[in-house]
């Protein structure tokens, strides 16, 4: 069992096909065979129906006869003819009035209804006889028939008999008729060989078959192969039929071996023989069995040679396949596996190539993760350095802005006044560290300080924010998120269409979905729904190069919007970010999502300290 788990597939499936098809050709032989002796049998029976058929046929034809001979057997004047003649001699007279009556009123009258009749003779015990035909040779003939007959009052069939015109079948029955008393007297039937030729010759058996008939001494009645009737049944043939009263037998001639096929009758005593060639009398049958056991064969070999091409055709693909494996296992993932092998195989070549194509593409990624890593740490030292630099003498800045504003102060100008404090808070959130995390409370204190200078700056700005304190201490956000929004709706909402800034409003929701809704609203001119539409797009699955590819104008002002958007969907993941709600002649919502409760790690922090728009 171990020795054969060692062996490939490909040889197992080999032995499997070996020891699948070579049974079936023997089963197919033993099957042939015993289908040809069925046919045979089939053959030899129906050739031993047929020669019942025409042995029941003769049976009845000498039946007729019989039925035909009854007038004269009834006949007083055959009854008169046997008692005149068997007692005293009667004068020459009387007898011949008697005879042509019998001929003319009996004889002529049945052999005038029957053209198969040669004659018919009367015979007394006495020798004497009329007959329609030669009285003579009837008186011949009556002591070697008187020997032959074995019943009375029943026909017996003598054989071929040899008249000076022709040779006739003859027939003799011994019989007392009812009014002659204990007087006995023969009746001699000469049948021509015609009508049972006739019945012998319409039936065929095969192509060169022939039935023929012998009489009770042996002697040939009918032959269709010799001229000479008077032959006698060969001693092969007598050895073949032994004492059986019917049945077959094989004899071997030059053109093959044939079927004689042999029936006595217990009826008339003659013997019907039946001769074919055996390949003759299922010739068709056998042809039809050959060349279906050909066909079968031939279906056999085609699809012993199918299954064996597709079995090593795809021995074959598995042993391409397996080698490509061992290659991508060592690291090789150039490799690809060929197509154009077949449905199945082919598909499992698309996947091997799918597999290594993907994994390529994961370590890829890795790579680039790795390098994009590298990178970042690169630029968090390059940051904490600029962090360090800006926080070198930041006393400075504080101390100046304080000195600014105390003069402000003392001339009364509260305008400057309030816009230092609000520009020295925004300067302190700036410089504290850019890597550290933040909530949205944190950013709302700065963009309320953003907005503080907006509105010192134009007198018609309007803005209300509307949000809890207490729940957005605790959601978190990324840093530099609202303001870019913010100065989006002062650029495209009114400045560009030179319009005075009117009103912005920041709101906040919850939603069902653990979702936190920070709406910013303002009432400048919008953008076009197709417009929105795009940027939406680009918010789902889009990214910077795609709007800076497709709408160069609209990709410079929305590029702040798509790294806040950024920012947020690598920190916090989807479905997390911006979307534009509502842009139309009456204003702009924009609304930012963040998540209730943030389960990213802190390293994700430092990962966006470069996304600042």
């Amino acid at each position: 069992m171990f020795k054969l788990q060692q062996i490939s597939l490909q040889k197992k499936l080999l032995i499997m096909m070996l020891f699948l098809y070579f049974p079936l050709p023997v089963i197919g032989w033993i099957w042939y065979e015993k289908t040809y002796y069925a046919i045979e049998s089939n053959a030899i029976d129906s050739s031993i129906e047929m020669i019942n058929q025409v042995n029941a046929h003769l049976e009845t034809y000498f039946s007729e006869v019989e039925r035909t001979m009854l007038p004269i057997l009834a006949s007083d004047d055959t009854a008169t003819f046997l008692n005149h003649l068997n007692d005293d001699p009667i004068d020459p007279i009387t007898r011949y009035e008697l005879s042509y009556r019998i001929e003319k009123e009996l004889l002529s009258k049945i052999m005038l209804n029957r053209s198969d009749i040669y004659g018919i003779s009367l015979i007394s015990d006495r020798i004497k006889a009329t007959s329609s035909s030669s009285f003579m040779l009837a008186e011949e003939r009556y002591p070697s028939y008187l020997k032959r007959i074995k019943y009375s009052d029943r026909f017996t069939i003598m054989g071929l008999e040899t008249t000076p015109s022709s040779q006739v079948i003859g027939m003799a029955m011994r019989f007392s008729p009812p009014q002659s008393g204990l007087k006995q007297g023969m009746l001699i039937v000469d049948l021509k060989r015609d009508e049972m030729v006739r019945i012998i010759q319409n039936v065929h058996v095969g192509k060169t078959g022939f039935i023929w008939l012998a009489d009770s001494a042996n002697q040939v009645i009918y032959h269709p192969q010799t001229d000479t009737p008077s032959t006698m049944v060969p001693e092969d043939y007598l050895k073949g039929m032994g004492r059986k009263q019917s049945g077959t037998f094989m004899i071997n001639t030059p053109q093959g071996k044939k079927l004689v096929v042999f029936i006595r009758s217990d009826r008339n005593d003659l013997t019907l023989f039946s001769e074919v060639l055996l390949s003759e009398l299922n010739q068709k049958i056998v042809t039809v069995s050959r060349i279906s056991v050909a066909i079968l064969v031939f279906l056999f070999l085609l699809s012993m040679l199918a299954a064996s091409g597709v079995v090593y055709s795809l021995t074959k693909s598995l042993v391409k396949l397996l080698k490509l494996m061992k290659r991508a296992e060592l690291g090789d993932f150039t490799i690809r596996a060929p197509s154009g092998r077949g449905r199945e195989i082919d598909s499992l070549f698309r996947g091997f190539n799918k597999m290594v194509e993907e994994i390529k593409r994961l370590i890829e990624i890795v790579h680039v993760a790795e390098l994009r890593e590298k990178e970042l740490e690169v630029k968090k030292k390059e940051s904490l350095l600029h962090a360090m630099q800006a926080q070198i003498n930041p006393h400075f800045l504080y101390n100046t802005l304080e000195f600014i504003n105390s003069n402000a102060i003392i001339e009364g100008n509260e305008k400057i006044s309030n816009m230092i404090v609000s520009l020295g808070d925004m300067f302190r959130y700036n410089v504290q560290s850019p890597n550290g995390p933040v909530f949205l409370s944190d950013e709302i204190r700065h963009i309320e300080s953003y907005l503080a200078i907006q509105s010192e700056r134009h007198s018609s700005l309007a803005y209300e924010i509307e949000v809890d304190r207490t729940v957005a201490a605790g959601i978190p956000a990324v840093r530099s998120t609202l303001q870019p929004i913010i100065e989006n709706c002062f650029k495209h909402g009114y400045e560009k269409h030179k319009l005075r800034p009117g009103y912005i409003s920041i709101r906040d929701s919850v939603k069902d979905d653990n979702r936190y809704i920070l709406e910013i609203t303002d009432t400048g001119k919008g953008m076009s729904l197709e417009t929105m539409e795009f940027y939406n797009k680009a918010f789902s699955h889009g990214s910077p190069e795609d709007l800076r590819d497709n709408r160069q104008d609209e990709s410079r002002r929305s590029i702040g919007l798509f790294n806040v958007h950024t920012r947020i969907r690598m920190l916090f993941g989807e479905p997390y970010g911006l979307f534009i709600s509502v842009s139309n002649e009456t204003g702009t919502t924009i609304q930012l999502s963040l998540p209730i409760r943030s389960e990213s790690r802190k390293e994700n922090y430092n990962e966006l300290s470069d996304f600042v728009s």
